[in-house]
């Protein structure tokens, strides 16, 4: 089964950790991507972002900026905000607290960002604990575009995301070689139709 937003009862296991900004009263969207940097994917999604003016936050893992340290330069460069994604992508429920934990601080390493991104999502509640301990702000999301699954349509996922958006929104995409045959149709279609309906783009503050 597919949760395009987390269920309310998972919230609650991890008290602290940012969904959205819906206490905000602009209308603003907040774009995330995860997994990059990414050789040709994130720098077109880079140019996207800049045709609608928007300011997003990449969720980088350690060794993808390990490997593209240019690309990641040029996040920086145009005014986005870079999150922390872990180095290796570690599943949370599969990995001992000690190696989760240290695969974080590899990742700030890389990054410099305590702003904290689960990969998956997952994560056990002894891992939330230890993170918040060293001072890591856990963000997670209102709404999962699926770009990575090509069994939907593009055009589903435009779908799913008009419906369930709303101002104060965070939104998962994913500037990896698995989405971007989606998320080139999806995101600037999505953008343009947001922009029309007055909301604007913004990284996580």
């Amino acid at each position: 089964m597919r949760f395009y937003r987390y269920p309310k009862w998972l919230r609650t296991l991890y008290p602290g950790a940012i969904w959205d900004f819906f206490s905000d009263k602009n209308k603003s969207i907040y774009l995330t991507f995860d997994d990059g940097p990414t050789e040709n994917v994130t720098p077109a999604v880079l140019e996207i972002l800049d045709q609608f003016n928007a300011k997003a936050t990449f969720f980088c893992l350690g060794k993808n900026v390990e490997n593209h340290a240019g690309i990641f330069a040029q996040i920086k460069a145009r005014g986005h905000r870079i999150g922390n994604h872990g180095m290796h992508h570690l599943n949370g429920y599969l990995s001992n607290n000690e190696d989760y934990l240290n695969d974080a601080k590899q990742g700030f390493e890389k990054t410099q960002s305590k702003l904290f991104r689960p990969a998956y999502g997952r994560l056990k509640r002894s891992q939330f604990r230890l993170l918040k301990k060293e001072g890591y702000q856990i963000i997670l999301w209102s709404v999962l575009s699926y770009d990575f699954d090509k069994t939907i349509t593009p055009e589903k996922i435009i779908q799913v995301l008009e419906k369930n958006v709303k101002p104060g929104s965070i939104i998962v995409f994913h500037d990896s070689v698995k989405a971007w045959p989606q998320l080139q149709v999806v995101l600037p279609e999505i953008l343009e139709r947001w922009k029309q309906n007055g909301f604007s783009f913004n990284a996580i503050h």
